[in-house]
């Protein structure tokens, strides 16, 4: 592969998107100082895949990218291509078919790297894998640095040895064989864990199994257990689906009343609405009556100061009558006097005049008297336009004194006639003061009679509301319990489904039982469904387990589990071949191991039975069988007592010595010899 052409954009100081062309022949970059020749050299190695920052001459990644400079910002991308001639197949064998091959780098100033190859996104590997074996890449010797060559001249046996692999073009096969190699040791150890585990697991295998024998007498002490809670489970289901149908049907009458209170309160709510309605309407029909009663005494307050003003002008008016009567009078007086005077005047100007003549006809006799009597008569004159003025001011006077006389008679007139029109409305308002006291008094009992309904409303409310929050506490209580009620038969309900479960997964049986019952079920279930063909590999003449058979009674239980042992998990078969052939189905199945009673071999036994007094404390009168299965009561419980306490079985067997065996409630067994087992000392 050769050179053919590099893209640079925004890489260290190129930026400006800037090709770089490869002509066939030598090419060289020359350049002065600074001219970014080294730079070139710097995005060869890093488009490659260089990851060394010393290598690239920086600090920091970030540094290959542009970082400004004066009026150029600084860019946020770097990105470097470089096209390669594909001409001596030198290229792995996926890219062989391209004739050039483009390989782009880009970084981002938030860290991003990014790698192409022919425009498609790719991995740092698979550039790295582009360049082994071909003499070019970031490692190699195809690029040199100014002070490297001396590194490269000094190098050691395994460096040279690098560069000559490299040269012969082996370095991509020998790189594929490391990775080989460090695949195969990578198996090699994994082979080597495994076998630590096998080990490990082989030593383990002695405790597990006699932990699985313990485990099997836990599981057989652990299905009683289980029988015990499925019982107890199912009691206490059936008392709780009780207690749920009675809380459902309180729950339902205590909704039915809660409805019923709701639709009382309602109605109690319309009421008090309506009863507040005609209070709001009384109180308006009173405030109204209220403003009538105050209008109506403002009125009469009017009435009665214009009652008291109008007598007031009444008795001025009366006043000023009585002045002017007098003041008439005392000008009429005056006028008469007047009246006189003028006539005394006028007799005394015609004796004046009289006197004239004769003063005339003596004029010439006494000028100094014509001249007193000229003064006389200029002063009389004056006196005279004197009293006619003032007459004329009389008069005026009296005009004036007649027309505010009249005025008088006229107002007195109003007044009479007003201070009827105030009498008038004096009397109605008393009336209307009188009906507005009637209603007041009429909607002030209509008022104490709704306060005393809606005081007996609220304490009804009160006391409802009261039984309301106790009904809601107590169906609150009633809620919470129906909720642990459920959450408790929901717990039950999954405990019996898993009990269940297990129980139809036979967990509490032997594996070679399970195998066998599961078998038989999977047969059941082909038989039934006839699209499922049926299995000849399942063993025949199964007919059911021993402790399905056998039913004890409440609290017998564990006698019951006590005397039989292991044989509750015997599987009982129709003969002898059929117990036969279901061995050697577990011995070919590989499953386990199992007890087997064939039921038509089980015969009544000849022994000993207990004498008529313990003959009530036999095992098998508390014990319920399967019908079909009656023949095997005798032989298993026949001989076996049932005891309450240990010391009643020790004397029963101390009194009898009989060859039977006694078992305690417990599970405490006295054998036949007097030894004891499953609890105490031998005897």
């Amino acid at each position: 592969m050769k050179l053919k052409n590099l893209q640079l954009h925004g890489f260290k100081s190129f930026i400006e998107k800037t090709a770089i062309n490869f002509p066939a022949g030598i090419s060289a970059i020359v350049g002065p100082n600074g001219c970014g020749k080294s730079n070139i050299v710097d995005a060869l190695r890093w488009v490659m895949g260089e990851q060394s920052v010393k290598q690239l001459r920086g600090k920091s990644m970030e540094d290959v990218i542009f970082a400004g400079s004066d009026g150029q910002p600084p860019l946020g991308m770097a990105e470097v291509s470089l096209t390669l001639r594909n001409d001596n197949g030198t290229a792995p064998e996926e890219l062989k078919d391209f004739s050039e091959i483009m390989i782009t780098r880009r970084l981002f100033r938030s860290g991003e790297s990014e790698y192409f190859l022919n425009k498609q996104a790719c991995r740092l590997k698979d550039i790295h894998n582009l360049f082994l074996g071909s003499g070019m890449g970031s490692k190699t010797y195809a690029v040199i640095q100014q002070g490297n060559i001396g590194a490269i001249t000094d190098a050691g046996p395994d460096e040279r040895r690098l560069f000559i692999e490299e040269a012969a073009g082996i370095t991509r096969y020998k790189a594929r064989k490391n990775e080989a190699i460090r695949k195969i040791e990578s198996t090699h150890h994994n082979l080597a864990r495994l076998s630590d585990i096998l080990a490990e697991i082989k030593r383990q295998m002695g405790g597990l199994k006699r932990q699985a024998r313990k485990a099997e007498i836990y599981k057989k002490y652990q299905a009683r257990i289980r029988e015990l809670d499925i019982l107890i489970t199912l009691y206490y289901y059936d008392f709780t689906n009780r207690e749920i149908e009675e809380t459902d049907l309180l729950l339902t009458d205590l909704k039915d009343k809660d409805i019923a209170y709701a639709t009382k309160l309602k109605r109690l709510d319309a009421a008090l609405e309506k009863i507040k309605l005609q209070r709001w309407q009384k109180n308006q029909d009173i405030a109204g009556l209220k403003n009538q009663k105050h209008e109506t005494e403002r009125k009469a307050d009017r009435f009665e100061a214009d009652l008291a003003h109008a007598r007031k002008d009444a008795d001025r008016l009366a006043d000023e009558i009585q002045n002017s009567e007098s003041s008439r009078c005392n000008l009429e007086q005056k006028h008469q006097t007047i009246l006189s005077e003028i006539s005394a005047y006028e007799q005394e100007k015609s004796n004046f005049e009289e006197e004239q003549g004769q003063a005339k006809s003596s004029l010439d006799r006494d000028g100094l008297s014509a001249k007193a009597l000229k003064d006389r008569l200029s002063d009389l004159q004056q006196k005279l336009d004197l009293h006619k003025a003032t007459l004329m001011d009389l008069t005026a006077e009296e005009v004036r004194y007649r027309n505010v006389c009249q005025n008088a008679t006229q107002n007195k007139e109003g007044l009479k006639r007003r201070l009827n029109r105030l009498g008038e409305e004096k009397v109605a308002a008393q009336k209307n003061l009188k009906k507005s006291q009637l209603q007041k008094d009429h909607t002030q009992k209509s008022f104490e009679t709704a306060q005393h309904q809606i005081n007996l409303i609220k304490e009804q409310i009160a006391i409802q509301e009261t039984l309301l929050k106790e009904k809601n506490k107590a169906l609150a209580e009633k809620v919470k319990r129906v909720q642990t009620l459920e959450f408790e038969h929901n717990k039950i309900r999954s405990q019996y489904t898993a009990l269940k479960k297990m129980e139809d997964n036979y967990e509490w049986y032997k594996d070679g039982v399970r195998t066998i019952m599961k078998a038989l079920d999977a047969s059941a279930s082909r038989s039934e469904d006839p699209v499922k063909p049926p299995s000849d590999e399942t063993p025949a003449g199964i007919l059911n387990i021993m402790a399905n058979v056998i039913e004890p009674q409440p609290s017998y239980e564990t006698a019951v589990e006590a005397a039989l042992g292991e044989s509750l998990q015997y599987i009982l078969v129709k003969d002898q071949p059929s117990g036969l052939g279901a061995i050697e189905y577990l011995q070919s199945s590989h499953a386990g191991r199992s007890g087997f009673i064939p039921v038509d071999c089980v015969r009544s036994t000849n022994g000993p039975h207990p004498d008529e007094i313990h003959a009530a404390k036999r095992l098998l009168n508390h014990v319920t069988i399967a019908d079909g299965y009656e023949t095997l009561a005798e032989p298993l419980l026949g001989n076996i007592l049932v005891t309450d306490t240990l010391e009643e079985a020790l004397n029963i067997w101390n009194k009898s010595k009989a060859a039977q065996t006694i078992v305690t409630k417990k599970g405490e067994i006295i054998s036949p010899q007097g030894f004891l087992i499953g609890g105490g000392n031998g005897t």
